[in-house]
């Protein structure tokens, strides 16, 4: 396993600030010192989630979460420490090198990144410069690509004659590289050749904004008219979104996508402000789609085409989703006004694409009942506005139907039932069945009995659970400290060089003393409480954590903590010697019995 030095993660955290950083995910609010907001990482009502930007920490006094910037990032993408790692390095402008030797396998996919690099700039090059790419510059002019567009997603031009191969090479990357990376082909003769040629290209990018593949659109007759780079060591279309990077600070921060089908829909979205829009690669969305999406969003906007093909591709990418547990809303364009997202947008504009999906009101709970689509209905006259699955799904089947005899209603809520079955959430499966039993015209109980195990059944109903706080399940549990090590601990935090002043002594559980030895260990200047927190074991980290963003102030919290010390320590020797002055089985030397005269008369008053 790859070590990373710890000056490498000390000068990452040095040039991160974790309110930046943790902005681009969630809206926060000032709140004194610190920033609030409603945890991301369990349902709330009332922002109980803390940032400290003095401390570089974060933590959330409702499920217990907390840490610094690298622990957020790892929770919030599902990330181990080495993807954070490089992650925030990547950020920060600063380069990692892990004390480990790579394997070849990990040296071929960087040097095939590093190729995928090299090609997008060399084909966005020739889209703005080379005189053969009239073509393609006219074709970005048609769909009307603006200069930053073209620019930010890096589009380019892949001429008839192949240059890559000769400049890639040229560069240095082997002939086998290239080939196994996609970017080269052999002819039938056993000559070389570029694997993109008459071309409109479109780099695809992973979600860490590495250079994984491309999608090409002839520019003439050759078919097919979109290819994609094939399988290789770095890119798989059942894993990578395109659009997905370019958007992900607005993802992170709206907490929700548009799932659209093709590469011009997205940059569309881009163009017109909509950036939190990514795309499939020419397939439906698949369940590791599916799980990408959910490190950032809660709410998916499944937007595809108007036609046939596209509205079951919507369908196939819905139930994905919701098997994985994001909340989906399926949206359509109106036929007689666009046939795709890309040109209603340019025909209408984003407000009025936002009113179609009916992005003006949030999804809630309500929305899951039978007066969902009446509600949204009404936004500016539109029809066609975005509803759940379920209700998706089964207008397009009774449209099919046309008369809803018995044995259509009996095909129709088998093929519905499955689609409830996928979801994860009994209350929602609940709720969907009455409404399927509404619009069918059947009873409840016959449709539980269909549906089997997979729907809950009448007599077991699921009970909505109260609206407290929902513990992360996989949060750390924290160490258990007495009251008094908690408020000795919460004033060293904000004095933290005064460390070498307690003692051991001084505190009554082993988890304190642990907080405070590591706390003395660590170097104190700079962006300390990241370092403290890497010091502590799990259980006593969560404890850390949450005092690091407690918000009391104390006017000189030294002086505090002097005096809290010198009281726990009078009272502890007073505990001592009382027995031994009191007993009275043996004279007491008179110096003792003045101590615990002065300490009785010192702590007058006060909890002994």
């Amino acid at each position: 396993m790859a070590l990373i030095p710890p000056e490498t993660l000390e000068l990452i955290r040095s040039r991160l600030d974790i309110v930046e950083l943790v902005g681009e995910y969630i809206p926060l609010t000032r709140a004194g010192r610190n920033l609030k907001a409603r945890c991301p990482f369990h349902q709330e009502r009332s922002p109980s989630f803390i940032v400290n930007p003095e401390r570089q920490t974060f933590h959330c006094f409702g499920c217990g979460e907390g840490g610094d910037a690298f622990s957020f990032v790892m929770k919030s993408e599902s990330l181990s420490f080495m993807e954070a790692a490089e992650k925030l390095a990547l950020r920060a402008g600063v380069k990692i090198e892990a004390d480990r030797e790579l394997g070849p396998a990990d040296k071929e996919r960087i040097k095939i990144r590093e190729a995928n690099e090299f090609a997008a700039h060399h084909y966005h090059e020739l889209l703005k410069k080379d005189s053969a790419a009239e073509a393609a510059r006219a074709y970005a002019a048609k769909r009307r690509l603006k200069k930053e567009s073209v620019d930010g997603f890096l589009l380019g031009f892949a001429p008839r004659n192949g240059t890559l191969v000769a400049a890639a090479t040229k560069k240095g990357f082997s002939v086998d590289l290239l080939i196994k990376g996609g970017l080269a082909a052999k002819r039938a003769d056993g000559s070389l050749r570029d694997y993109f040629f008459d071309r409109f290209m479109f780099p695809i990018r992973d979600v860490k904004g590495a250079f994984v593949g491309f999608g090409g659109r002839t520019l003439g007759d050759g078919e097919p008219k979109y290819l994609n780079t094939s399988e290789t060591p770095v890119f798989s279309k059942s894993r990578v979104l395109y659009g997905l990077y370019e958007g992900l600070a607005e993802t992170r921060k709206a907490r929700q996508t548009h799932l659209m089908e093709g590469y011009m829909d997205v940059i569309s979205a881009h163009q017109h402000g909509v950036k939190n829009a990514c795309a499939p690669l020419g397939t439906a969305l698949t369940p590791e789609h599916a799980a990408l999406i959910k490190r950032y969003v809660e709410k998916l906007f499944i937007v595809f085409d108007s036609d046939a093909a596209g509205m079951n591709a919507a369908v196939r990418g819905a139930e994905a989703a919701i098997a994985a547990g994001i909340k989906v809303l399926v949206g359509s364009i109106p036929k007689d006004e666009a046939k795709d997202p890309d040109e209603f947008l340019h025909a209408k504009g984003a407000e009025e694409f936002k009113e179609i999906l009916g992005h003006r009101l949030e999804l809630s709970p309500e929305d899951y009942d039978s007066s969902w689509a009446k509600r949204f209905g009404h936004i500016n006259g539109k029809s066609d506005t975005s509803k759940d699955l379920v209700e998706f799904k089964t207008d397009l089947l009774i449209q099919k139907a046309g008369e809803l005899t018995p044995e259509a209603k009996s095909a129709i809520a088998k093929e519905i039932l499955l689609t409830i079955s996928q979801s994860p959430d009994d209350v929602v499966k609940d709720i969907w069945v009455k409404r399927l039993a509404a619009r069918l015209g059947v009873s409840e109980d016959s449709l539980r009995r269909a549906g089997g195990k997979a729907i809950p059944q009448s007599n077991r109903r699921p009970v909505v659970p109260p609206s407290a706080p929902r513990t992360s399940e996989d949060a750390p549990k924290a160490a258990i400290l007495p009251s008094a090590d908690l408020q000795l601990l919460g004033l060293l935090f904000k004095t933290p060089g005064s460390a070498s002043e307690i003692g051991a002594s001084d505190l009554e559980s082993a988890s304190a003393r642990e907080i405070v030895a590591a706390l003395r260990a660590i170097t104190l200047d700079g962006k300390w409480a990241p370092r403290l927190l890497d010091a502590l074991q799990p259980d006593v980290r969560a404890v850390a954590s949450r005092l690091l963003n407690d918000e009391l102030g104390y006017d000189d919290p030294a002086a505090t903590l002097r005096a809290m010390t010198a009281k726990r320590r009078a009272q502890r020797r007073l505990k001592e010697i009382e027995p031994l002055v009191l007993s009275g089985n043996a004279p007491v030397d008179p110096g003792l019995r003045d101590e615990f005269q002065r300490l009785v008369a010192e702590l007058k008053g006060t909890k002994r």
